[in-house]
């Protein structure tokens, strides 16, 4: 009598794990290898910031293009965060999930309005796999970069869109397509893509109730709606100089059909199959679901298929305009992880396009059906699992140059300017134009967005070690050198009093108290570790092969420093390896 739902309880309880691990998985990522540091493309906002902040803003500063894009909302939610928090760029991250968790949300509902009662093992086999999807590390850049708000917003949009215009049978349909448009007239102003979510949408908008002259009329007012949107994005609109020639599709088509499934299919990563090879296979599947969905007209299939559909046109369009734009770059650049957010839509697509097939042919399936679909699913899984592998190697990556970069730009005032362009300058891991960097961060500080000390302790000999320089030995004897060659200095640094390793070492020479250089601190030193009695340290090694330009001719020495940020001092590392620099 009690068993029943005990057991009920217990497949609950199980479903929840399942459905909620790629979430937890993804929250650790974020918090673990997400760093509050500007990083690129975050620069461009600096002085849109400062003309919020004097009362100077005004529509065109919205408005205004950003490479190719329109980005019009995406800096309204800028603006929010960065004003809530002093632009604390953790936070846009944290959006991001938000975003991402509304969507799996939304993604479940629209699948649970054709869920039937028979298809409950199927059901949850097919949306745990989107889940994991939806989820995937894969899409690592958009994780831990907070600019890329708006390709999870455009996400958001879609599916939003898409459930407003399927499922709310209740709402009428014109107001379910003037809330369907709204979504897409979000999504057209926060990337150049959003607007392809128009004609994406086109079956789910014809499959809204009514008679065949009111679909029609529908159609017709949803296209005229998205010429308007085009031609208000093309006012004032410049192609941007850097992009390749959009005729190279016609130059190279071999290059071009590459680059096409290479978008399609890096969704599933690269160390198992080839990306090529895979978006072949997934764009062959769609094809076959909507050829299948217009053979069976006026079918049950037809009629839940439609918005699985306009997901995975979504995809399909996103990659075909790139491909257009971008392919001149070549293939290598269809693997940039920011596009899989958008190719994760057809996998999705295809996932519950799979799904309604199998329930549509056979309703009554035998549990050799539930068993080869949970074969199936478990290898897709199980690709996704190890691609995650390589997504963490990549964030980690990530998150120890800008934790570099955020290092380096905090004590920007003690960066020697004769090495703004050297690529020995640490400022290099968060953006190229040093200049750039300079002059706006006295507007950070302004905007009290950023604090850079302009009196930092130099502290000579502290009570605890803090490394070495190993290489070049202290000798009484200087090292001759000529200033067109390189020095190669190595070492070892931590920081004992916070028992965790400063990200790089700044690198001095005579009593300058100015760096003009850095090692980057990462390499293994296990005998560091073994002597300390800390793993800790088993990355404790850093190196930096450095350029003499700088240096004046004569005898001098190099030292070494780490800077404790919560003690707001400059630490000097043991070893002053004397060098002689010659013309």
């Amino acid at each position: 009598m009690y068993k029943k739902p005990l057991l009920f309880q217990k497949a609950n309880l199980l479903l929840a794990v399942a459905y909620s691990l790629p979430v937890v998985l993804l929250f650790w990522f974020v918090t673990t290898f997400s760093v509050n540091v500007p990083f690129g493309d975050d620069w461009a906002l600096v002085t849109f910031f400062d003309k919020i902040h004097g009362g100077t803003a005004n529509f065109r500063d919205f408005f205004s293009q950003h490479n190719e894009h329109r980005i019009f909302f995406p800096r309204i939610i800028f603006a929010i965060l960065a004003f809530f928090s002093k632009w604390n760029l953790k936070l846009e991250t944290y959006f991001s999930f938000l975003l991402a968790l509304v969507n799996f949300v939304i993604l479940y509902k629209v699948a649970k309005a054709s869920f039937n009662e028979s298809d409950r093992v199927s059901f949850h086999l097919f949306n745990i796999t989107t889940s994991i999807v939806n989820f995937s590390l894969i899409q690592y850049e958009n994780w831990l970069w907070g600019f890329q708000i708006a390709w999870l917003l455009i996400n958001t949009c879609l599916v939003l869109a898409v459930f407003i215009l399927t499922v709310p049978k209740n709402l009428l349909p014109n107001l379910r397509l003037s809330l369907a448009s709204l979504c897409c007239f979000i999504a057209s102003f926060s990337l150049a893509h959003g607007l392809l979510s128009w004609l994406a949408l086109l079956p789910s908008v014809y499959m809204l109730e009514g008679r065949t002259k009111q679909k029609k009329i529908r159609i017709l007012l949803w296209m005229g709606l998205f010429v308007f949107c085009v031609g208000i994005y093309s006012i004032g609109y410049e192609k941007p100089s850097h992009h390749p020639n959009i005729f190279f599709i016609l130059q190279q088509p071999l290059i071009t059909s590459e680059y096409f499934f290479t978008i399609i299919g890096f969704s599933f990563g690269k160390n198992i199959l080839y990306p090529i090879i895979t978006g072949l296979i997934i764009f062959l599947l769609f094809s076959f679901f909507n050829v299948f969905w217009l053979k069976n007209y006026q079918s049950v299939f037809f009629k839940k298929a439609a918005p699985w559909l306009s997901l995975g046109w979504f995809a399909i369009l996103f990659a075909s305009i790139t491909t257009v734009g971008r392919s001149g770059f070549g293939v290598e650049q269809a693997t940039s992880s920011r596009y899989v957010t958008v190719s994760i839509l057809l996998v999705i697509s295809c996932l519950q396009l799979c799904r309604l097939w199998i329930l549509y042919k056979w309703q009554d399936a035998e549990k050799n059906t539930y068993i080869f679909s949970g074969f199936c699913l478990g290898f897709l899984i199980c690709i996704f699992v190890f691609s995650s592998q390589g997504s963490i190697i990549e964030g980690q990556n990530s998150f120890l140059q800008r934790k570099t970069g955020q290092n380096c730009l905090e004590i920007i005032n003690f960066i020697d300017t004769s090495i703004t362009n050297s690529p020995n300058n640490c400022l290099n891991f968060i953006f190229p134009d040093q200049f750039m960097i300079r002059k706006l961060s006295t507007v950070l500080q302004k905007l009290e967005f950023r604090n850079f000390p302009q009196n930092i302790t130099f502290i000579t000999k502290a009570d605890k070690n803090h490394g070495y320089i190993d290489v070049p030995s202290t000798t009484q004897q200087p090292l001759n050198i000529h200033r067109n060659e390189t020095l190669k200095l190595s070492g070892w640094a931590i920081l004992p009093e916070r028992q965790e390793q400063p990200p790089i070492t700044l690198l001095s020479y005579g009593n300058n108290q100015s760096f003009f250089a850095t090692g980057l601190v990462n390499s293994n030193r296990p005998d560091v570790a073994t002597a300390l009695n800390s793993s800790l340290y088993n990355t404790s090694g850093w190196e930096a092969n450095i350029s003499l330009k700088s240096i004046p001719v004569g005898e001098t020495v190099i030292k070494a420093w780490v800077y404790d940020r919560k003690g707001q001092q400059f630490i000097q590392l043991n070893g002053e390896p004397k060098i002689k620099v010659l013309e």
